[in-house]
């Protein structure tokens, strides 16, 4: 079977993840395990800036004065944030509450509700349409945006308001 280009691509992004995002496999069974996070700000700082392959990238140009989308204060504040309110292992749960679908999960296929799919450009996986078809049969909206990535409600956030009312339009009908 011979893949298409974007096809190729996810199945890349996808292989970087199952290799490199070990943070979600340690969140996934024991989420207490990060106590760092908590007791260190220095670990909590490390754990922020390696979170992803790109997070570390455009926080470093933020730091170096080019930003590119997380300016430095908003990373400051937001590991600020979880640094007084000691929260970090309680973000940590989510991964523990779907360990079982598998972390992260590609597994869906054949979802009948209705789904609106956004793609941002510098997400750790941006599937292909073809495959967000065959996943969800009833896909009523798939668009590939010019920017943003992992934290892109953060680093995009017009984007993603415009996003789920252009997805979610058709069932307003």
């Amino acid at each position: 079977m011979s893949l298409s280009s974007e096809e190729r691509e996810a199945v890349e992004q996808s292989d970087f993840v199952y290799r490199h995002v070990a943070y979600a496999l340690v969140m996934g069974p024991r989420p207490q395990s990060l106590s760092g996070l908590v007791d260190s700000p220095v670990g909590l700082a490390a754990f922020v800036l390696d979170h992803d392959r790109d997070s570390l990238v455009l926080i470093s140009r933020s730091f170096g004065g080019r930003p590119a989308g997380l300016p430095r204060h908003d990373v400051l504040d937001n590991t600020t944030r979880f640094r007084l309110t000691r929260s970090a292992i309680s973000a940590a749960r989510p991964y523990w509450e779907n360990a079982e679908a598998g972390i992260p999960s590609f597994g869906a296929k054949g979802v009948e509700l209705p789904v609106a799919v956004s793609v941002f450009p510098d997400e750790l996986y941006t599937p292909p349409r073809s495959w967000a078809e065959k996943a969800y049969p009833n896909l009523i909206h798939d668009n590939r945006l010019p920017k943003g990535g992992h934290f892109a409600a953060w680093e995009q956030p017009e984007s993603i308001v415009d996003e789920v009312r252009t997805g979610l339009e058709p069932l307003r009908r």
